[in-house]
């Protein structure tokens, strides 16, 4: 079997201003933030912004494709991502420096209270930052359904 693996590669750079920093990735530019505890401003998206916005939003793709494949009607996916953590963690050496706990809480407009299952099997399964992150800390996932509201 042909190795299957893909690449990516971003690059991070501090800017001269103290905590803040440029991600780039592909062609595009992040400016990034240090939380105040390290130092930073915090007025742009921090680190842990980004870790929990690459959670939520590759699970919504994750369900657009399970939809697609299983012929579900999806009008619409919202994911909430939150977690919690010592905000010292870096700062203070007794800081715990991990995730204490995640939950996601995703919302699907449109299928039917059966299909559920299948959005919740895809995003344990198929979902590459669901499966990173649940080895780190056990996510808690919740999952509602909304139907489609016909306006009359």
């Amino acid at each position: 079997m042909a190795n299957r693996l893909a690449q990516a590669t971003v690059v991070a750079q501090l800017v001269g201003l103290k905590g803040r920093a440029i991600l780039t990735a592909k062609n595009h530019h992040l400016v990034v933030d240090s939380p105040l505890t390290l130092g930073g401003p915090n007025e742009e998206l921090n680190p842990v912004d980004m870790l929990f916005g690459a959670l939520a939003t590759h699970v919504i793709f994750v369900c657009e494709r399970a939809a697609q494949e299983n012929g579900c009607t999806l009008s619409g996916v919202v994911a909430r991502v939150s977690g919690a953590f010592d905000p010292h963690t870096g700062q203070d050496p007794a800081a715990v420096p991990y995730l204490q706990s995640l939950s996601l809480d995703v919302r699907l407009t449109g299928p039917t209270e059966t299909q559920a299952a299948i959005f919740t099997e895809a995003i344990r399964s198929r979902c590459l930052m669901y499966t990173t992150l649940n080895r780190a800390v056990p996510i808690g996932l919740s999952l509602d359904v909304e139907p489609v509201t016909n306006p009359t």
